[in-house]
């Protein structure tokens, strides 16, 4: 597995841990969520939202997938399609 690879799960892993439903008074994030947040990259403290974290982690998530993607050739690179 590559270093982009691992980065987009683990991207995808802390995204569904603070993206998810909760209930208002659990708007404060868990110490071991930001401090895994902390070790992407993301530094973070109590003040900060989870939709800003959430964007944050989306654009980086994004930009990976962007970067790891294949560009589509064009009609010359295209298989032929089945009989």
């Amino acid at each position: 597995m590559s270093e982009h690879e691992r980065m987009l799960v683990q991207l995808g892993e802390m995204l569904s841990k603070i993206a998810r439903p909760y209930r208002p008074e659990d708007d404060d994030l868990p110490s071991e969520v930001r401090t895994g947040l902390c070790q992407l990259g993301f530094p973070c403290n109590e003040l900060t939202s989870r939709e800003e974290l959430i964007a944050r982690l989306w654009a980086r998530k994004r930009t990976l997938q962007t970067a790891i993607q294949p560009e589509w050739g064009g009609p010359g690179v295209t298989p032929p399609t089945a009989a």
